[in-house]
């Protein structure tokens, strides 16, 4: 076996240093890249209640609160939903039940959408349902919202509204 030369011992820790640099980049990539899609999510997300607020105001009403302890409800629901690829209100009774006993709520509703791929595009389209219309329309006082994106790019939404 030979011995590593000076020069060899130069070019072997510049290797090294060099394949860590790049580890270490492509680690930063990644990481600035997860944050700037965290921060789209959370712009579709004020868009969205900005959007539903503007509505309100526009009609009479009054523009929704934000409510904190509704954003996790509003993010397991979410997450469930890109889990199974479905919009759906499943479990939503226990959502409801939480928010009353740990948030005061004298009514709780919400409205969900899949694959709208802009805010405008998922609040246009409950407004152009009756049924999800006559929620964000509703007596409610606050609300959260909480927007994710499965591994296909696709939106899912879950907007809680609570009266308290």
């Amino acid at each position: 076996m030979k011995a590593l030369t000076p020069k060899g011992a130069v070019l072997l820790c510049l290797y090294v240093m060099m394949g860590c640099t790049l580890i270490s980049c492509s680690h930063d990539l990644e990481e600035d890249l997860h944050q700037a899609q965290a921060l789209t999510l959370i712009n579709v997300e004020a868009e969205v209640f900005d959007l539903i607020n503007a509505h309100r105001v526009e009609i009479g009403l009054n523009p929704l609160s934000d409510l904190d302890i509704a954003y996790p409800k509003a993010a397991e629901h979410t997450e469930y939903m890109v889990l199974t690829g479905e919009a759906s209100h499943h479990n939503f009774y226990d959502r409801e039940a939480y928010l009353i006993s740990q948030a005061g709520a004298e009514d709780v509703a919400e409205n969900v959408a899949k694959a709208y791929g802009t805010a405008e595009g998922a609040v246009n389209a409950w407004l152009g349902s009756e049924a999800h219309k006559a929620v964000i329309e509703g007596a409610f006082t606050h609300g959260s919202i909480c927007v994710m994106k499965d591994e296909h790019g696709k939106y899912f939404y879950t907007h809680i509204f609570v009266k308290k």
